[in-house]
């Protein structure tokens, strides 16, 4: 009986509808899918909200090509910028592209001359994360120029990130930045799609053109507020292996920690091979093994244990975000699709 993982597509198309709903007339919705959709499995998901989302983003290359033979015909951005070996493959699959200056651009139109294709891209603008992207204004002009005499680019998008949007001062200073690199690529094509807000920024009501939608699509906010209601979609279960009570001063699993009292465990198929820490949190006894976990209680007869049911409550004890709990749980679980 193996780990299941059971998401609910019915819970994603509901969070789905209610952003495109809030979304004003025009602006496009972007379903950010990278990490395997954030652990929920990509192609499904991707498939599933195909008809309420604009287009998808992914972190890879390979991530994108998966979408492409999985069905996905839409605009697929690739949010890191594509590297020289990877090239032929983003072509040919026709992905959308990060340049984060000249350097990336002239790589790109090489391949794309090559090919004879025109290669799409989205410009990646630094307005203060500083992780990537081009820098100034001196800078984004040289890549425009670039793109206006070479016939093998297509640019057409800019975007950014906010690195702090529930914080009014951080958003701000970033949007001061956006909106002078926005006009400048406007006056190159009115045309290019400009965006900045994922899923923070969505909550906070900065849409631009489109907006970048993944945690709230997945059931979990980026931060706490009462401004969108989302539903949770992935639960993850594990087989019960054994039931045992420990006597008071007896050991289990792996180091010298021991009963302070009689204990009922119940053993369990997850460890942290699994995807979750290996650390002990309330519920457990000791830390996990690679392919088991003790937790306390033997519970009665069931034939498994909810692991995740709530990736907010384990976050918080593992001081963690929901990102990570998502990304990580359910790596070596079986997923089953429900309605």
């Amino acid at each position: 009986m193996p780990v299941k993982a059971y998401v609910n597509l019915k819970n994603i198309i509901y969070n789905a509808k209610l952003i495109k709903k809030r979304l004003p007339k025009g602006v496009k919705f972007c379903a950010v899918v990278k990490a395997d959709a954030y652990g929920h499995g990509a192609e499904k998901i991707s498939n599933a909200i195909y008809n309420i989302a604009d287009c998808f983003a992914v972190a890879t290359v390979m991530e994108g090509v998966k979408l492409r033979l999985s069905g996905i015909d839409k605009e697929i951005l690739v949010l890191t910028k594509t590297f020289s070996d990877e090239l032929f493959l983003a072509v040919n699959y026709s992905l959308t592209l990060t340049a984060c200056g000249v350097q990336d651009l002239k790589r790109y139109a090489l391949e794309g001359a090559r090919h004879q294709i025109c290669v799409k891209v989205h410009i990646k603008y630094d307005t203060g994360m500083n992780r990537q992207g081009i820098n100034g204004e001196s800078a984004l002009k040289s890549a425009l120029s670039f793109c206006k005499k070479n016939r093998y680019i297509d640019l057409c998008g800019l975007y950014s990130h906010f690195a702090f949007p529930e914080n009014e001062k951080s958003r701000k200073s970033a949007l001061d930045k956006f909106f002078v690199a926005k006009k400048l690529v406007k006056e190159y094509n009115k045309n290019i799609i400009c965006h900045i807000s994922a899923s923070g920024g969505f909550i906070k009501g900065e849409y631009a053109d489109m907006v970048r939608i993944g945690i709230l699509l997945y059931g979990y906010t980026p931060f706490k507020t009462d401004a969108v209601k989302v539903k949770p979609a992935m639960k993850i279960y594990a087989p019960v292996l054994a039931r045992k009570t420990l006597k008071r001063g007896d050991k289990a699993l792996y180091g010298d920690k021991r009963a302070s009292k009689d204990t009922g465990i119940t053993l369990i198929r997850y460890g942290y091979a699994d995807g979750l820490f290996r650390e002990e949190i309330a519920g457990q006894f000791n830390n996990r093994c690679m392919d088991l976990t003790a937790i306390t209680g033997k519970g009665k007869t069931a034939r498994r244990v909810l692991v995740m049911g709530n990736a907010d409550i384990l976050a918080e004890k593992y001081g963690t975000i929901s990102y990570e709990i998502l990304v990580k749980c359910a790596l070596r679980a079986e997923k089953e699709y429900v309605y």
